[in-house]
């Protein structure tokens, strides 16, 4: 069975506090643009605006995707995703930058010295797709929107990850 697409809003309430609401939406991913799953999630926005008392300010839409059949199948053995490979970019407009995050890394990508070897030819591809040589109708920005245009520096990193399980609190 597939994940349903999910249209998300996040509501504040007149202490500051927030909340969301959540619900699943079925389409027809053949014929159904974004645009118009855009349309749909500002439709029905509308609809909740007019039966809360709290204020919409804003959401996402999360569409699940399945993994193409040819990627691994299965995780190599060994691997660790709190490994991470910190890769920092510049952008086109301000000193702040655009971390990409690679969990569980290739041992493979370093160099002997254990650091990220940028002459690694599926390294080097990648920060080459990211910095615009590989789609130009989509293509990786800053969180402000701007042009990713230099590879800034590369590091390795633990960043801790642990298993959670959803918990839901209700207040009366």
């Amino acid at each position: 069975m597939a994940d349903p697409t999910v249209f998300n809003y996040t509501l504040l309430d007149d202490t500051g506090l927030k909340n969301n609401s959540d619900f699943f939406v079925g389409y027809d991913g053949a014929t159904e643009t974004v645009d118009a799953l855009i349309g749909a999630w500002l439709s029905y926005g509308g609809k909740l605006n007019a039966i809360t008392d709290a204020m919409i300010t804003g959401g996402s839409i999360t569409i699940p995707l399945i993994r193409d059949a040819s990627w691994k199948a299965a995780p190599t053995e060994g691997n660790n995703v709190n490994q991470v490979m910190n890769l920092n970019f510049n952008n086109d407009f301000n000193s702040y930058a655009t971390s990409i995050l690679i969990p569980a890394y290739k041992e493979g990508v370093l160099t002997p010295a254990g650091d990220p070897d940028l002459a690694d030819t599926d390294l080097a591809a990648f920060i080459t797709a990211i910095l615009g040589g590989y789609l130009t109708e989509v293509f990786p920005n800053s969180r402000d929107l701007h042009d990713l245009n230099a590879l800034r520096d590369a590091f390795l990193t633990v960043r801790k990850v642990r298993n959670q399980k959803g918990t839901t609190i209700v207040r009366p």
